[in-house]
């Protein structure tokens, strides 16, 4: 979700972007943030991280252990699923590294102060942001999306 607008107006003021997005969605966009950065845009990234695709691995006991035999099966039996991240990614880490301001929210009141800024500034001087990321860490178990991409084509898949 996005609000706002551009500064692409002359008659208006430069507005500030609000751009919320999943940790899987911020993986595909992630070299925006360079873009946005090198020219300094108003935009606060809000990183919903939960761990991964559909927050990581949170099938039923029975699926995860098939699909562990299906990798062992396979030659992967050490590989993490395909819907986890690394735990504990540091998105606002890699933010930073491209250049935008980055904040960590592990709770409500960090995710209020880094809102604070990136929308204010740290001061009164500092009225221009820039591009800010802010990395919100959430429950693993938080977000469940209706449906599952955990069981497709499982009946047919057995046969073969």
């Amino acid at each position: 979700m996005t609000t706002g607008s551009s500064a692409s107006s002359p008659n208006s003021p430069r507005r500030r972007i609000i751009a919320v997005e999943g940790d899987s969605a911020f993986g595909f966009s992630l070299a925006e943030i360079e873009t946005a950065a090198r020219f300094n845009l108003p935009i606060t990234f809000v990183i919903l991280n939960n761990g991964g695709v559909y927050g990581g691995d949170r099938r039923a006991r029975a699926l995860a252990a098939d699909a562990a035999r299906g990798a062992a099966g396979g030659g992967f039996a050490g590989d993490p699923p395909p819907t986890a991240f690394a735990p504990g990614a540091r998105h606002d880490l890699i933010a930073a590294a491209f250049g935008a301001r980055a904040f960590l929210a592990r709770d409500a009141g960090e995710l209020r102060e880094a809102l604070r800024k990136a929308t204010l500034g740290t001061n009164e001087s500092d009225r221009d942001p820039g591009t800010c990321v802010i990395d919100v860490v959430l429950d693993p178990m938080a977000g469940v999306e209706s449906g599952s991409v955990h069981g497709f084509n499982a009946p047919a898949a057995a046969s073969l």
